[in-house]
């Protein structure tokens, strides 16, 4: 498929006391928060939007970290700092965490969402002390996006 064609994700990374949040679709398949933008939407507000409807997570912080090219998407890939209790809604139908999730369900990864954790991996080690600087003012002062 021609890459101009494959529709705009934007993909969200939120870390969490036990690892990179995931949902769970309910098509055989689990991901990164985030979805494709609406027409006039940025990437960023997308975001923003699909995080919240779909864990129940207020974003305080977002910054853009990376662009991903899948088989069948175009990923904008946002760092979010976020706080609520995440509870699985809209098309999610289950949470996990990159650290704790079963081993059966890491069998349904998808390739995209693997890939964009190993490269957020390399953004992380090289940017730690900015996403811990970020997070400490945001989850501190409960700036408000």
């Amino acid at each position: 498929m021609n890459m101009h064609f494959k529709p705009r994700r934007a993909t969200c990374i939120v870390e969490c006391d036990h690892g990179i949040l995931l949902t769970d679709t309910g098509h055989d398949m689990i991901l990164l928060p985030g979805g494709q933008a609406n027409r006039g939407e940025s990437r960023l507000a997308a975001a923003i939007r699909e995080l919240k409807e779909e864990t129940n997570l207020q974003a305080h912080a977002a910054i853009f970290l990376f662009d991903y090219e899948s088989r069948s998407n175009r990923h904008k890939v946002f760092y979010l700092i976020a706080t609520g209790t995440p509870i699985p809604m809209d098309d999610a139908k289950a949470l996990y965490y990159s650290d704790t999730i079963p081993a059966d369900k890491a069998a349904k990864l998808s390739p995209a969402t693997k890939a964009i954790m190993e490269q957020f991996k390399t953004v992380k080690a090289e940017h730690q002390h900015h996403l811990d600087a970020l997070r400490e003012i945001c989850l501190r002062d409960r700036l408000p996006l």
